[in-house]
């Protein structure tokens, strides 16, 4: 049986500094959780004794890695030669390779392999005498447009299990960029490999059995919009079974959860509603809530406004009594009773039409993109799609409401 650990988007520097103005003791949490969560990773990898560790690229968030987190990641990967277990990692397109990044960069110890700009094949003998074959590259860009896949070989006759190590996006009917390497399932399919160690989706997901291709999403959710458990794959393989498991390692998890002011009458029941459902949960490690309240044009202006003043969040983390939570934002969704959803509701068809229509005009894509334009990308939690510009309009009109 070959056993191994896949875990992709590790981020190790990722600075949170938005997070400074909620809690600076949160902020300096957050900062250390990508350490905490690989140094779990490779507790689990020496555990269970597996023969080989694969990272599927970003391991850093940026191109140019300060020298601290350079020196933690090395200090695992020590730890993981002193157990003689081998690393094969690539780089993604947050950590991509450059000239400066090279010069800069820390040495590896020797149990380390580093894929290359170009695709390329490595042979590990493992002790039971099993050969495999992981195949793979780094990004030497920001951006991959090109079809790497199509430089993977097929499968080798000769060993006993083929691994394709790949950062970057599956295409699918909803795909809008193709900057991160594409590629589509028929095409993993082709090289008959046994395993796709993916990586680049924060999601994790299996994205097909035969064979099996997964992505086991980042180690420590970034922010509001990665909620729950992160963590990585420990695979166990064999001809006949193939068993892959997810485990648990992030200290820190991100949770959403939503409350209807038309259902609180003061603060003290928003503050028992809250602890009623972190009670429920039982969280085992320490949760950062991202906190949504839905209002109506006609609820309590007073309790909407107390909501929205600027220390909120932090002092309603205080009042829950709960040392493992913190209330990390709170977003406010105001829901208007107008003419227009007494339409959609008396004629639903005639309203899909309208939509649809409306869709084909250029007006929204064009004011919002021009927005975005003037953002620079850092302060963007998502990629540029529809449905985030949408919910920024979403967000403006709430904001309205408390003019």
């Amino acid at each position: 049986m070959i056993r191994f650990i896949h875990a992709a988007d590790l981020h190790l520097d990722t600075p949170f500094s938005g997070l400074e103005q909620t809690s600076k003791t949160l902020a300096e949490k957050l900062r250390e959780a990508p350490f905490e969560s690989l140094a779990k990773i490779v507790d689990i990898a020496i555990e269970k004794a597996v023969d080989f560790v694969l990272f599927s690229g970003d391991l850093y968030n940026t191109k140019r890695v300060n020298i601290k987190a350079q020196s933690l990641f090395i200090e695992h990967l020590n730890r993981l030669n002193k157990a003689d277990i081998p690393v094969y990692l690539i780089r993604g397109n947050h950590d991509y390779l450059t000239e400066e990044a090279q010069k800069l960069a820390l040495p590896f110890p020797k149990n380390v392999y580093t894929y290359g700009p170009d695709v390329e094949t490595h042979i590990l003998e493992t002790k039971n005498k099993e050969r495999i074959a992981i195949t793979g590259f780094s990004y030497d860009t920001q951006w991959v447009t090109e079809r790497k896949i199509k430089k993977y070989p097929k499968r080798r006759p000769d060993v006993n299990l083929q691994i394709g190590l790949l950062h970057g996006d599956i295409e699918t009917s909803l795909t809008r960029e193709a900057n991160y390497a594409p590629f589509t399932l028929a095409e993993l399919r082709e090289k008959n490999y046994d395993y796709w160690a993916l990586g680049h989706v924060h999601q994790r997901q299996q994205i097909a059995e035969q064979p099996s291709v997964y992505y086991p999403g980042n180690i420590q959710g970034l922010h509001k919009n990665e909620t729950g458990e992160k963590g990585c794959l420990f695979v166990e393989w064999t001809p006949r079974e193939q068993h892959v498991q997810f485990i648990p390692t992030a200290p820190v998890i991100w949770e959403s959860m939503t409350l209807e002011l038309s259902e609180i009458e003061n603060v003290s029941d928003l503050i028992q509603a809250m602890q009623e459902a972190i009670a429920e949960k039982e969280y085992k490690q320490d949760v950062l809530i991202n906190l949504i309240i839905k209002a109506k044009t006609d609820d309590d202006e007073d309790l909407i406004h107390f909501t929205q003043e600027k220390e909120f969040a932090e002092q309603l983390s205080k009042q829950l009594g709960v040392s493992n939570v913190w209330v990390a934002s709170v977003e406010l969704i105001v829901e208007e009773a107008t003419d227009q959803q007494a339409l959609q509701k008396m004629y639903p068809n005639e309203w899909d039409k309208v939509l649809r229509k409306a869709e084909k005009t250029t007006i929204f894509n064009e004011l919002t993109e021009r927005i975005f334009e003037q953002i620079p990308s850092r302060y963007l939690n998502q990629k540029n799609s529809k449905a985030y510009r949408e919910q920024m309009i979403q967000k403006a009109i709430a904001k309205l409401h408390l003019k």
